[in-house]
């Protein structure tokens, strides 16, 4: 194949910035009633997948990258997203905790107050949280990350004139049933998939 100068992308090919998460994500029925949208955010969010590689290394070697010789000992996958909406059932999920409901008295109306749990339970990991973007050619891109927790800090600032945009971070776990899984994919649909139950 000839060298082409300059390389010029595939439509299908570039994916755009700009995309929704969704909580539960189903890829095979975007209308799942299970899902739950993550809400609008601002500054996007970012998917990351950390490796820590371990080199065997050997009397005589030239350094630690000998091919076969290098295996996988730890994953950090995340994904992380700037929240614009945050209201408490989506603070419960970024940190985990419970929410009463309180009735109004004589001088204050009812309301809802949030506590931060004082560790993780079973039920604070989720089944997945995807970041569904587009290519340019308007075929849906979804990276999913599985059993997310949101155990990362949770930052907000509060500034004059301005809206309170939090960051967020959400862990992916490995299932202890399926140690040699990756909890993590990436589906790519077909151009003319159509935009079915998600939304922009």
């Amino acid at each position: 194949m000839p060298i082409q100068r300059p390389a010029v992308p595939k439509p299908e090919n570039v994916q755009l910035g700009e995309g929704v998460l969704i909580f539960n994500f189903n890829p095979d029925d975007w209308d799942d009633p299970e899902a739950i949208p993550f809400g609008a955010t601002r500054g996007g969010g970012s998917y990351n997948v950390e490796r820590t590689n371990l080199a065997m290394r050997f009397d005589g070697d030239r350094g630690e990258n000998t091919k076969g010789l290098k295996r996988i000992t730890e994953w950090v996958i995340t994904i992380t997203a700037n929240a614009l909406e945050l209201d408490l059932d989506l603070m419960a999920k970024i940190m985990p905790g419970g929410i009463e409901e309180v009735s109004g008295g004589t001088s204050v109306p009812g309301y809802r107050k949030y506590r931060p749990k004082i560790n993780y339970e079973e039920s604070d990991y989720l089944k997945n949280l995807a970041y569904v973007t587009e290519s340019y050619a308007g075929g849906l891109v979804a990276y999913v990350i599985e059993n997310p927790l949101g155990d990362g800090a949770l930052s907000a600032a509060f500034e004059d004139k301005n809206e309170v945009v939090a960051e967020t971070t959400f862990t992916a776990h490995f299932d202890p049933e399926k140690m040699d899984e990756v909890p993590t994919y990436i589906v790519h649909y077909e151009t003319d998939s159509g935009n079915g139950g998600v939304e922009g």
